[in-house]
């Protein structure tokens, strides 16, 4: 089958899977570094394209990047660039991007797939327009391609920015806020959606010595100040850990995932508590979390707002549970790379799942799931992952365009071949 590849694996797997850096990690403590005076270190970074086109929208603005010893070092000073930067499908990349841009100046058009273009940014944009920032849209309003020509009047106020599209608007404002012209008073109204990404930015502010005064998870203060270059160790991504968690779990096996912590600030690391409900058993060290399954999983009721990314896993887990498993929290989903609560339930479909979804939340009715079918992936990465998990199936199943994991997890098709040869 042309551009698809076939997954079969075996029954009871065991292994042990070590992981890259952390998409979300990475991507903030490359801001932070390219604001920071001197010379950040990252270790352990991850190699996904998301990071790499990062990685290359500094290097536009006038940063230093160069790779030493399987670390990745980050000098200089932004500095006005005029041209596009094109950042594909990644959308934390695009709004993290947003307010650099605005600090570095120059005339920045920010662009990237149809997909990307219909991915909203409206409040982001708006906000930093709020602050004085130019920024004007090229085609449809309140979405990329948009061009930035950065603080043209500098303002020094109170900004309102809802939370309920996306947490990224958040981070994306909080880890810039130190380099604005008049530093960052920010005020964050709506439900609170993927509250852990806004902890992870937190956290790597604090790891690069940036002031921020916090009110109630309502309220940020950042005065004008430099981030200080650091040397970091990036922790293991837990999105990527959960699909090797949840196929232990379907598999009746036992896997253990290193550079992950129990005690992460990553929404993820949930996942496996939610495989205990589930009828798991999870185990953990200091720095790795393994799952253990005789394959006899239940349904369950979850709210997975904080890890709206691992709940294609969930799903396909669900779909060899005995029983109903509501998922809600997920009203974040129809702006991923696809819709993602719609593309669960169409392709559950083509095994003889059962599923239901609204605009919060998916339903997924436990059964036998039929495998040797074709598995689109909508040109998203955690659908390929989480139903690779099917290659299990006595048939195995054919994953659509699998390259697309590299958003993400380039490697992944190889560390589940490691798991293949436990």
């Amino acid at each position: 089958m042309e551009n698809a590849k076939f997954v079969h694996l075996p029954q009871h797997m065991r292994g042990e899977i070590h992981l890259h850096g952390s998409k979300s990690y990475t991507n903030r403590a490359l801001i932070l570094a390219a604001l920071a005076e001197g010379t950040s270190i990252l270790y352990n970074y991850s190699p996904s394209d998301d990071s790499a086109l990062l990685i290359r929208a500094l290097q536009c603005m006038g940063i230093s990047t160069t790779h030493h010893k399987n670390a990745l070092h980050i000098a200089g000073q932004l500095k006005p660039y005029h041209g596009e930067i094109n950042v594909g499908m990644a959308g934390t990349t695009l709004r993290f991007l947003i307010p650099l841009c605005c600090i570095a100046g120059g005339e920045i058009i920010l662009a990237g797939t149809p997909r990307l273009h219909q991915r909203p940014i409206g409040d982001l944009v708006n906000a930093m327009r709020d602050l004085g920032a130019n920024i004007d849209y090229l085609e449809t309003t309140g979405c990329a391609p948009i061009v930035i020509r950065g603080f043209t009047n500098p303002t020094a106020k109170e900004i309102v920015v809802d939370n309920t599209m996306s947490s990224q608007f958040i981070s994306a404002l909080l880890l810039c806020g130190c380099a604005f012209p008049h530093g960052l008073q920010l005020k964050v109204c709506g439900k609170k959606i993927s509250q852990s990404y806004i902890l992870m930015t937190l956290e790597y502010l604090k790891k690069f010595a940036v002031e921020v005064h916090e009110s109630n998870q309502r309220g940020y203060t950042i005065k004008p100040q430099k981030s200080n270059a650091t040397e970091v160790y990036i922790e293991g991504d837990a999105t990527g850990a959960t699909y090797f968690w949840g196929l232990a779990a379907i598999s009746g096996g036992s896997i253990r995932v290193h550079n992950v912590s129990p005690t992460s600030e990553q929404g993820d690391i949930y996942f496996a508590t939610l495989l205990e409900q589930m009828g798991c058993q999870v185990h953990h060290g200091e720095n790795w979390i393994e799952v253990k399954s005789n394959g006899n999983l239940r349904g369950i009721n979850c709210d997975m707002t904080l890890l709206p990314d691992s709940a294609q896993t969930l799903s396909v887990v669900a779909a060899f549970a005995k029983g109903k498993t509501h998922i809600s929290g997920l009203s974040t989903l129809k702006h991923k790379e696809t819709d993602r609560c719609k593309a669960v339930h169409d392709e559950l479909k083509t095994i003889g799942i059962h599923s239901e979804f609204d605009d919060d939340s998916l339903t997924i009715y436990g059964g036998t799931p039929q495998g040797k079918k074709h598995i689109h992936t909508y040109d998203d990465h955690r659908m390929a992952m989480s139903f690779s998990m099917l290659g299990c199936l006595e048939e195995g199943v054919y994953i659509e365009n699998p390259q697309v994991v590299a958003k993400s997890f380039p490697d992944f098709w190889e560390k589940l071949s490691s798991l293949q040869q436990n």
